[in-house]
């Protein structure tokens, strides 16, 4: 691994929304795709001229910002967002997307992307299915698991809908990070308890609910860093397709 340091004018990235204008040698800021949390430089120019300073096979590149926020693109690039309380988090939940090509599991959270269609085509990011009842991942379900899975999927969207709301809230208001790291420490605690208690936790299966679609898509786990902030790492699925990348470059 090599760090570079990039001299800037002033800390911190460009943001968008709140005309916090940065010029960074790498491009980066906030609000890509209009989505207040996504982190990415679209100057690809200015990226790998910086990165060519050293050799690499993959880019992260570390903001110098408290507003939460990254982002990860497979085979591209990295962002997270240093000086916030869940940084380490987006670290590795991000780097999955670039490493690995793993999906988002969440669908609950605003995303930029059109959601509710009626046809889901078979994705191609390895943690995530349309056929809850042959899912990809089959030869890693746990025996005994029904398929699709159940879970008390009606009350975790009824929680998240009150929780999503105070969060744009908050967001619009331009509040203190340290607000929103107090809700997300919250929301967290709420989340690795409810999901923790569900029938077929730690059991690989298909859960519906993933990929930012409320049906018809379907995740390995209950739970996962892919699906919440919680401290469940990754699933089984999602530690394969790592590995088979890792064994990938090394082999």
């Amino acid at each position: 691994m090599r760090v570079l340091e990039l001299p800037a004018g002033k800390s911190g990235v460009h943001r968008p929304r709140t005309r916090d204008d940065r010029r960074t040698a790498t491009g980066v800021q906030y609000n890509i795709f209009d989505s207040e949390r996504y982190v990415l430089t679209l100057d690809n120019r200015a990226m790998r001229d910086a990165a060519s300073s050293a050799p690499y096979d993959f880019l992260e590149i570390l903001v110098n910002e408290k507003q939460y926020g990254g982002g990860g693109i497979f085979n591209d690039q990295a962002t997270a967002a240093v000086d916030t309380g869940f940084a380490e988090y987006v670290f590795v939940h991000e780097f999955g997307h670039h490493f690995a090509g793993l999906g988002d599991e969440y669908y609950t959270s605003d995303v930029a992307y059109t959601t509710g269609g009626a046809e889901h085509p078979e994705p191609w990011e390895p943690n995530l299915t349309a056929d809850g009842a042959h899912p990809k991942w089959m030869d890693l379900v746990t025996a005994g698991t029904p398929l699709p899975t159940p879970w008390d999927k009606e009350t975790f969207e009824a929680h998240q809908r009150d929780y999503q709301a105070e969060r744009r809230k908050l967001r619009d208001a331009n509040v203190p990070e340290s607000q929103m790291d107090a809700l997300f420490r919250r929301e967290k605690e709420y989340e690795t308890a409810f999901l923790a208690k569900q029938q077929y936790a730690g059991r690989v299966g298909a859960f519906e609910g993933a990929g930012y679609e409320a049906k018809g898509l379907y995740r390995p786990e209950v739970d996962c860093i892919m699906f919440t902030r919680d401290d469940a790492g990754f699933c089984r699925v999602c530690a394969r397709a790592i590995q088979r990348v890792i064994d990938m470059h090394t082999r």
